[in-house]
């Protein structure tokens, strides 16, 4: 878990950095690596407003070369977290409100900072250079048809007269 512990600070901005092991942001370790994470942090009495950027390096497979390569990526949230009357309900205005309440000690920050950098990944994987390379666009038989027509099984003979023209009729 990425948790923040709130019990030092006092009213005002604060800055934290955080280099968040894989597992600690609830991430495949397969893919992310070399976490990182800055967070302001806007404390007033009864309510917090984060705002984060964190970055990361991420392990793909290009789409079109099916190349594996590394790639930053970085991405920013903002949250607010605040008393429970702010909150908002399913589907309302202010989702990215966290309850919280005067008895809290710490702010959990994993599925924010999880969910910024799963959001980050690119749709499209393009390795760098892939673009520039050809790809196939022909596929099947060679483009040498006689040598492809010497192998046809012998009962297809009659098609290939009337394809070709050459009916005897």
């Amino acid at each position: 878990m990425l948790t923040v512990d709130i019990t030092e600070l006092s009213d005002g901005i604060h800055q934290l950095e955080m280099d968040p092991t894989v597992d600690e942001a609830e991430l495949d370790p397969t893919t992310f690596e070399d976490l990182h994470v800055d967070a302001e942090l806007q404390v007033h009495r009864d309510r917090i407003l984060v705002k984060l950027h964190a970055t990361a390096t991420v392990h793909l497979t290009c789409d079109r070369t099916l190349r594996e390569y590394d790639q930053p990526v970085e991405g920013q949230y903002n949250l607010l977290f605040g008393p429970p009357s702010m909150v908002g309900q399913e589907g309302e205005e202010f989702e990215e409100v966290r309850p919280f309440r005067p008895s809290d000690k710490e702010i959990d920050l994993t599925d924010v900072v999880r969910d910024t950098l799963l959001l980050a990944l690119p749709q499209r994987q393009i390795a760098p250079g892939a673009e520039d390379e050809p790809i196939a666009r022909e596929f099947g038989a060679p483009d040498d048809e006689d040598a492809a027509e010497d192998d046809i099984d012998p009962r297809w003979e009659e098609l290939r007269k009337l394809r070709d023209g050459n009916s005897s009729d």
